[in-house]
């Protein structure tokens, strides 16, 4: 039997369900929920609400798709805190934005319930393997206390600094993420349109300044018509630049480069390919 504690486990989507798997095989007892009770198939214990799970454990992971979903896990009237015990830690590790786990933790810690943010980089290839770079945000004191549990689901665990901070840091990658891969497609379509070689191009750019990792996966993928999910879909990146672009805006930060490179994720959106890879907006005209 294993000796470390009891894990709940929310939202057991493409990631989720992976990283909960991970634990599962690396001893942990974990109890899951999912609204989608297909999903909560999927693992050996799950139970049918949010309030279910935070009854038995003391330790909840949520790895949910939206910063609403995760306020309605949380604080909603079959939540987390209607249930919970005095002491509880909550790690969110879905991209929420820092404004959500902050107002969360206002509510929270009046309840003595802990929250931290650890929103995760990579994709499912590493979600299941343990290889998760995982960025946290919280106290010192916190971050330690949490560390057991982040470093069996990541091979690389970063405190960023207060509540908040991890997310800050994740948004800032994807970022210059989406924006590498929408740069890249802009060069082979503006390369396109001239009747030029483009695999000529693709093998340049991977022999100077402009080499990147989307190029060498996601572009050659695409360049292939390969849009399964190796990295992060549409749908994701989109969510998360429009986080980003809402807190730039907010605090009068300007980020042209992002408000132009958000316009491939949404075209592709629109045009049915949010569940597909992002190396799918290649298919943008």
């Amino acid at each position: 039997m294993s000796t470390l504690p009891r894990i709940g486990f929310i939202g057991l989507g493409d990631m989720g369900l992976m990283m909960a798997q991970h634990l599962i095989s690396q001893g942990v007892d974990v109890v899951g929920y999912d609204i989608d009770e297909e999903k909560r198939n999927k693992l050996p214990n799950s139970t049918v609400s949010a309030a279910s799970v935070a009854k038995q454990v003391e330790w909840i992971i949520c790895m949910l798709p939206h910063p609403d979903v995760l306020r309605e896990v949380v604080l909603g009237p079959d939540g987390i805190a209607s249930t919970a015990k005095t002491g509880t830690m909550i790690i969110d590790m879905g991209t929420s934005g820092p404004d959500m786990d902050i107002l969360c933790n206002k509510e929270l810690s009046s309840l003595g319930i802990e929250l931290i943010d650890a929103p995760v980089g990579k994709g499912t290839w590493a979600a299941g393997k343990g290889e998760l770079t995982i960025l946290v945000g919280g106290e010192p004191r916190q971050f330690d206390k949490a560390h057991w549990l982040l470093s069996i689901l990541g091979s690389e665990v970063l405190h960023c600094g207060p509540l908040g901070s991890g997310q800050v840091i994740k948004l800032a990658n994807n970022i210059a993420t989406s924006i590498n891969l929408a740069s890249a497609f802009e060069a082979y379509h503006f390369a396109k349109s001239k009747n030029a070689n483009t695999e000529i191009l693709h093998q340049l750019m991977k022999e100077t300044a402009a080499d990147s990792w989307q190029l060498r996966n996601s572009a050659d993928n695409a360049m292939n018509y390969d849009y399964s999910s190796l990295g992060a879909k549409i749908n994701i990146l989109l969510k998360d630049m429009t986080l980003a672009l809402t807190e730039a805006q907010k605090n009068n930060i300007n980020i042209p480069t992002a408000e132009g490179a958000i316009h491939w994720y949404e075209k592709s959106v629109a045009n049915g390919d949010g569940e597909l890879d992002m190396g799918a907006i290649y298919k943008n005209k």
